[in-house]
């Protein structure tokens, strides 16, 4: 075989080793401070909230532990939405209304999976599907998944809301509830 033909395969694996690179043995990890400044429309709210989500290594399941204060209204759900910051989007991953979490007190700690997948389409939004956790895990990484808090009977479309980015290493993932 000719030397020039074998280059192709190194330079094919390059892209592969890029794309895996963020990637540790712990998996991912996200973060969003949230606010009603980041709805489509701002809130008017004195509500905030921040999230985690941690991605195992296999990215078979993501942990999730969102903590919210002082919505005006009445807890209804909470999502991961398909789109861009200033962006109403598709819920790819419901947490709770639905999801398969709970709010108990301020927080909504669990962990999802592929079976928790909504079944909603995020092509429209951000032309790509998000149908399982890594598909998840990696529009995270893309800024195009947010996180929404919806309360009634004000902000059904939402209260708060933060895009999801990477987390900084030097976070307190402690159980505290401060924020």
């Amino acid at each position: 075989m000719h030397k020039s033909l074998k280059r192709p395969s190194i330079l094919l694996l390059f892209p592969v080793l890029m794309i895996a690179s963020p990637v540790n043995a712990d998996g991912l990890k996200f973060e969003a401070k949230l606010s009603g400044a980041q709805e489509v429309m701002e809130a008017m709210t004195p509500a905030r909230g921040r999230i985690v989500a941690k991605f195992d290594a296999a990215f078979t399941r993501v942990r999730v532990d969102l903590r919210i204060r002082g919505l005006t209204g009445d807890f209804v759900g909470a999502h991961f939405h398909c789109n861009r910051a200033g962006l109403n989007g598709t819920v790819a991953f419901g947490l709770v209304n639905p999801g398969p979490l709970s709010l108990v007190g301020n927080r909504i700690r669990g962990t999802l999976t592929n079976a928790d997948f909504n079944n909603n389409d995020c092509v429209p939004n951000i032309g790509r599907p998000v149908n399982n956790i890594a598909a998840l895990a990696f529009a995270m990484r893309d800024g195009l998944i947010y996180v929404n808090v919806h309360s009634v009977p004000d902000f059904a479309a939402g209260e708060i809301r933060g895009q999801m980015l990477p987390a900084h290493d030097d976070d307190d993932d402690s159980d505290s509830d401060s924020d």
